[in-house]
């Protein structure tokens, strides 16, 4: 469904005065709200977080990537992957607070839930952690794309995600780009990466003219955060520093949205990261799974009970 900016903003501007009177001042200033809603995405290059939290979320995050931790249960790949033609190596790690329970009561947590709630309402929830990185000189490109076509438009969620630079981010090394008000044209097709069978990635091939992207380079302790429908990517790391994101991603409870139809491109990517994870689970990492969510925070567990009672229920 397509928005119009100034209804976003009305909306937006109403939930912020909601959580203003009952927590105090929010995160995200009136004229921050003002941007998002225009522009569908926020930068904010004074870093927030300091630089000893820098320092340990991103030696966790490295350990973590480098020793392969999600790979054998699913959660853990490369975003680069296709079939034929490859550039580079992009790994990635889903839901890193589970493999590192630290992570999961650090508290910009909690912000980056305010700021979802000045944004989505007071029903968002954090759906997950993420961490990706791109190595120095072989990082690959991140394909431009909508989180929000990642949905099942029979339980669609609205979204938005805060990106956090774990080291500075410049367009050397493949820094966040995004379509401006690309979030007021709905869901547009995507595809397979690349139309390659064995792709690990979405990426949009509707009308969109990538000469519009804003790149948007930040300190390491800056962020971006972006709405759901924003089409955004990021070129490959040719620099010889390393880019590294901790990324937070936060939704709104599903709703049915049967006029979106399907989004058939989504079964046709990660065949094999799903294979390998349904295999682990049905062998006994289900209980596995259970006691990491027990450890991490309740926005996380619910998320979990609440995805299992879906699959169930279809």
């Amino acid at each position: 469904m397509a928005l119009s900016a100034g209804d976003l903003l009305s909306a937006l501007e109403a939930e912020a005065a909601k959580i203003g009177l009952a927590h105090g001042a929010p995160p995200l200033t009136a004229e921050q709200l003002s941007e998002f809603a225009r522009e569908g995405f926020l930068v904010i290059d004074t870093p927030q977080i300091s630089q000893r939290d820098i320092e340990w979320s991103r030696h966790i995050l490295m350990s973590l990537i480098s020793r392969g931790a999600g790979r054998k249960d699913g959660r853990g790949s490369d975003l680069s992957a296709r079939d034929g033609d490859v550039e580079g190596t992009t790994p990635q790690l889903y839901r890193p607070s589970l493999y590192a329970p630290e992570l999961a009561k650090w508290s910009f947590r909690k912000v980056g839930l305010a700021i979802a709630k000045q944004l989505l309402g007071p029903d968002a929830t954090l759906s997950g952690d993420n961490c990706i990185l791109k190595p120095c000189r072989i990082g690959g490109p991140t394909p431009w794309h909508q989180d929000e076509a990642h949905n099942d438009p029979k339980t669609y969620e609205e979204q938005v995600t805060i990106w956090i630079a774990l080291f500075d981010t410049t367009p050397a090394n493949g820094a966040m780009a995004f379509i401006p008000r690309s979030h007021l044209r709905g869901v547009l097709p995507h595809r397979a990466y690349g139309g390659a069978e064995g792709a690990n990635a979405i990426e949009c091939c509707g009308d969109f003219d990538p000469q519009d992207a804003k790149v948007c380079p930040i300190p390491a302790g800056g962020i971006t955060i972006h709405h759901g429908l924003t089409i955004h990517g990021a070129l490959a790391n040719k620099s010889d520093s390393p880019r590294l994101g901790y990324i937070f991603n936060y939704k709104n409870p599903p709703k049915p949205r049967p006029e979106l139809g399907t989004f058939p491109w989504n079964t046709e990517v990660g065949k094999s990261i799903r294979e390998r994870r349904r295999a682990w689970l049905l062998h006994g990492g289900i209980f596995i799974d259970l006691w990491r969510y027990s450890r991490s925070d309740p926005d996380n567990l619910r998320h979990f009970i609440r995805q299992v009672l879906r699959r169930f229920k279809h």
